[in-house]
Parts: structure tokens; sequence; C-alpha cells
């Protein structure tokens, strides 16, 4: 078997998350979201991907459902198929159960389905091809002042219960061009939760550095941290808007 070595180990090859998805719905047809999780979880064990205290390498089931089945959804690569009982204990929320879209079994998108989903995600190399594609696809119209109002509105509520404190022209000094990137997203909820992202991106590097400054110009690893910090109080806020 094929090695690859991740942080100095040599480990067997294992399919990207999004192709192990999209075999393991080839072979049973039809799966929920927990049991496909598992089996992944299952696959990385066997194949060696555990930390220094054992544990798998593999991200928790609510990160899963968030970065993989809720962007395999809105691209079109899976559906939900019908809805069924949990039969974990303390799980009161129906189970729902997803098969690939007819059509879509061979799809390039299943490789790199977060990039394909937001181009500014990845590498340069994996992030052009989706880019040109998602640029010919997208003709987005300008939100109304109303609307704006609304998204920040949501945003700023929604990050005071974590004191974060930026008003909106402190942040339009640094991100003038957020308008017209949030419009690029397709729902309310997704426009509000890129704008709490960047906003604490932005607060987050400027405490540090005791002024107002881009996340761009905050050095290593303040900008890597800032970037996980946005994108955790993103997560969240869609989690509770149920997306």
């Amino acid at each position: 078997m094929a090695e690859v070595r991740v942080r100095g180990w040599a480990i067997p090859y294992i399919h990207p998350t999004g192709e192990f998805i999209r075999n393991y719905l080839l072979k049973q047809k039809v799966a929920h979201g927990y049991e496909i999780w598992n089996a992944l979880r299952l696959a990385r064990l066997e194949a060696g991907l555990v930390d220094a205290e054992g544990r798998t390498r593999v991200s928790t089931y609510h990160n899963f459902m968030v970065n993989y089945i809720y962007v395999l959804k809105k691209l079109g690569l899976i559906e939900l198929v019908k809805k069924g009982p949990s039969t974990r204990a303390g799980m009161s929320l129906p189970r729902h159960y997803y098969r690939i879209v007819p059509g879509r079994e061979n799809d390039h998108r299943w490789a790199h389905p977060q990039i394909a989903y937001d181009p500014r995600r990845g590498a340069p190399r994996y992030r052009r091809p989706y880019a040109k594609i998602r640029k010919k696809k997208l003709i987005p119209r300008p939100l109304p002042p109303e609307e704006l109002d609304r998204i920040w509105d949501a945003a700023s509520t929604f990050l005071r219960e974590y004191r974060y404190v930026l008003t909106r022209e402190q942040f339009e000094t640094i991100k003038p061009e957020w308008p017209s990137e949030a419009q690029l997203y397709p729902t309310f909820e997704e426009r509000v939760g890129y704008v709490i992202g960047k906003v604490v991106e932005t607060e987050y590097v400027s405490r540090i550095a005791r002024r107002l400054i881009r996340p761009e110009e905050a050095p290593e690893p303040f900008a890597s941290e800032a970037r996980k910090v946005g994108r955790t109080l993103e997560r969240e806020w869609l989690r509770r808007h149920g997306r």
C-alpha cells in the first residue's frame, strides 16, 4: 500500500474526506451523517491516523456535518432522502439519511468540496480551477442598504455575547469590500456568518497590536489563531440557525 508522510509519520494512504464520503455512499447507497462520520473515524484509526495520545485524527461530528455534509448538499452532490428516529441514547433529533444525487457520482468537486463551495479556501493550486468555474456562474447583484444593515445588526448582536465590540465604522475602515464579498453567499445566515468571522479576525489581531489593523498585517501565529477563532464563531452562528 502506498504511504504518505504526515508530520513526519509514514502512514497508509487514505482518500480525501470528500472522496471517502462518495465511496461510502456508492457502497451503502443511503446512510445517515453519524454513520458516515463513524466509518471515516474507524478508517483513519485503521490507517494509523492517530495523535500522540492515541486518539483518532478526525474532526468532531459537528464539524464534519458543517464542513462536509452541509457543503456537499449545497453543491448538489448529495441529497436528503428520508428522516428516521435516532437510536443513540439521549438523542431526540431525527437522523437524516443521504444519497448521492443521480449523475453526480463522478463529479470533480468530490475531491475538494470546501474549495469548490468557497474558492477562497485552500492552496492556490487547488483554488484557481474552482474560482474560474464559480466566477462564470456567479453574477452577484448588489445587496440593498437595508439588507446590509440587517446583516450587520444580526452579526453585532451575536458578537456582543462574546464581548466583541468592533463598530461598523471601524470594521469598514479595515474591510470596505465586505458588502461585495457578503453578497457572494447565497443565504442571509451565511452572509451574517461571513461578517462574524471577519469581524472576529480583525478585532482579535487589533487587540494584540493595540491598534486597528488588518488581519493580513498581523504576524504569525496571531493571524492563524485569529482565523481559527473567527471560523469557530462563524460555525457557532450557523449551528444555531440550523445551517
